[in-house]
């Protein structure tokens, strides 16, 4: 029953827990990162193209719901850059639509069922299927759309409107003319304050710090307001907590949304479980995927309800929670506590800061996303990861962010197939001190003629190498002309019905024409796939020579019981001959 409970509510065991020391440590670092991220996560609201108060909505309920129902002790759930972006995106048909914040609350609520759909199937171990250079790829295209996707609120200009953003940050760079410096001066001091401060501590709030200076200085430039464009002049930020407000309810929206929102919900799942593993591993923590994906779900799903944007786990937020003391998932509740404070306590001066200088924090944070390091090490260390790299940037940039991880993730695949559908077989031979060597055998096929020919065949056998596989042994078959022909298979780790299909047709036409086949190394599953195949005349329990713990006992045992067949005169090559004339006995099978 307990543990059934626990399953319910996740916290609890954490709860229990609980002393008065880690409730100190938890309440001073989500105290901390409140400060670092109230203006984070308004940007990331202007990012998405609403009011900076939804920004705050999501931190307030997301990061409560997500802490006592994930698995994480650290991850920040609240507006992230990728789903802010995304987000954007998805909203742009309905930009002019009389409902358009109902609608965008639906596209929370879908990104949250997913979310915790893909946690109850269980679908938390396909995150390791990502690979690192697309989801670097994607990081890098996000940054760049981040750091120049803002410029018409640092010049302070129209946006222009063009879906496509390639063309639109052209279109606002020949609009440049009617800069406002005042608005560009401040949204640049505001990201080199934070560059600056950013060389020397992690343990400044230096986002609030470049904030508060350019809400000093707008103030000092503009004490009338009439200049520059401040938060309230965008939507004001209200001195009250988010209401419930219903998010649409329509099939053909929802239906119209699913691809954007699968997206959103994928990388957020990532993103979040990334985070959450790097510092689980740090501090020996557990951390269950598939629950993770359900609080992330269901923090989606309760924001919805209030007004909340679409987010993921922050890692700039998940990191200073850990590095600022916290102890349990309850930093992440105080966190939200506090950001709910402030909202009641300070909204009027959060309506007083500059809309050029979030301008200038999103650039910031663009420019932080772009990881030249890893990037220098993807590209010493693969080429082809680089490749699924700089393909991911291009499409996540000049395509499409929906598509662009989703690019990379198909890219990245088609070249492990590519890489892994090359047929490894070694053909085997003896030595002269009683061992066997395995040598590549060479394609073409070449050599002499032997009554006795043993390859090795390994790896993981799928489809894409059936047509090597029947090619090779057709010509060995025909080269080499075997009487006898020994398959070692013991490190074909899998083998699909491709494979067994092609295996099965060979030797039933090296059979008919008076061929044997010994299959060596079979394990026990194999050995059940040939007797339900129903190829038991042509492959006999004599033929077959199980796996042992010695690595060539098998072969040995089979090599024993082809001796004793091959006659007075075989046609055999030195090595084999030397092997068969040296009175090697017939073996026991084992």
């Amino acid at each position: 029953m307990t543990l059934a409970i626990e399953r319910v509510f996740p916290f609890l065991p954490d709860l229990r827990r609980t002393t008065a020391v880690t409730l100190r440590r938890d309440v001073r670092a989500g105290l901390t990162v409140a400060v670092f991220a109230i203006p984070q996560t308004m940007a990331y609201a202007v990012l998405a193209g609403v009011s900076p108060a939804y920004g705050l909505y999501a931190a307030i309920v997301m990061s409560v719901v997500a802490a006592l129902w994930g698995s994480s002790a650290f991850v920040n759930t609240g507006p992230t850059n990728s789903a802010a972006l995304l987000t954007a995106a998805a909203m742009i048909p309905y930009a002019s639509h009389p409902d358009v914040l109902r609608i965008l609350f639906a596209f929370t609520l879908l990104v949250g069922l997913i979310r915790v759909g893909l946690g109850l199937i269980r679908a938390g171990k396909t995150i390791d299927y990502v690979p690192e250079s697309a989801f670097l790829g994607f990081t890098i295209g996000v940054g760049t759309l981040i750091a120049l996707g803002q410029f018409h609120h640092l010049l302070q200009i129209d946006r222009p409107d063009i879906p496509w953003f390639p063309h639109r940050f052209v279109e606002t760079l020949r609009n440049a003319g009617g800069v406002n410096v005042a608005a560009l001066l401040i949204g640049l001091g505001s990201a080199a304050i934070m560059f600056i401060l950013g060389r020397f501590t992690r343990r400044v709030p230096i986002a609030l710090l470049a904030i508060a200076a350019a809400a000093a200085a707008a103030a000092l430039l503009d004490p009338e307001g009439q200049s520059l464009r401040l938060v309230r002049d965008l939507a004001p930020v209200p001195n009250r907590l988010p209401g419930v407000v219903l998010p649409a309810f329509d099939l053909r929206l929802y239906g119209d949304l699913l691809p954007a929102a699968t997206a959103v919900a994928v990388i957020g799942l990532i993103e979040a479980v990334s985070i959450g593993r790097q510092l689980a591993l740090k501090h020996g923590h557990p951390l269950d995927y598939d629950q993770e994906f359900i609080g992330q779900g269901l923090s989606h799903v309760v924001g919805s309800f209030f007004q909340g944007i679409p987010g993921s786990g922050s890692f700039s937020r998940s990191l200073l929670i850990e590095q600022d003391g916290g102890q349990t998932r309850f930093a992440n509740v105080v966190f939200g506590g506090m950001v709910a404070v402030c909202m009641l306590l300070f909204g009027q001066w959060l309506n007083r800061i500059p809309i050029c200088a979030l301008a200038g924090l999103l650039l910031y944070l663009g420019i932080t996303l772009i990881d030249l390091p890893r990037v220098r090490r993807v590209w010493a260390t693969s080429r082809a990861d680089a490749f699924v790299l700089a393909l991911t940037v291009f499409v996540t940039v000049f395509v499409r962010i929906e598509y662009g991880i989703f690019t990379g993730i198909v890219a990245a695949a088609f070249l492990v197939l590519r890489r892994t559908r090359h047929l490894h077989i070694d053909e085997i031979t003896p030595c002269g001190d009683g061992t066997f060597a395995e040598n590549v055998l060479s394609r073409p096929v070449t050599g002499p003629t032997s009554d006795v020919v043993a390859i090795t065949v390994g790896g993981d056998l799928y489809y894409a190498m059936a047509g090597a596989f029947r090619d090779t042994l057709e010509a060995l078959i025909r080269e080499r002309k075997p009487r006898f022909l020994i398959v070692r298979i013991r490190t074909a780790y899998s083998m699909d019905s491709s494979l067994w299909s092609i295996f099965f047709d060979v030797a039933e036409v090296f059979h008919a024409n008076g061929g044997k086949l010994y299959l060596c190394g079979v394990r026990p599953d194999y050995d059940s796939i040939i007797d339900q195949a129903r190829m038991r005349d042509i492959l006999p329990t004599a033929h077959i020579f199980p796996k042992q713990v010695e690595i060539h006992r098998a072969l040995r045992g089979c090599l024993a019981a082809v001796k004793v067949q091959l006659g007075d005169h075989p046609v055999l090559p030195p090595a084999w001959e030397n092997y068969f004339g040296a009175g090697t006995s017939p073996a026991p099978r084992h």
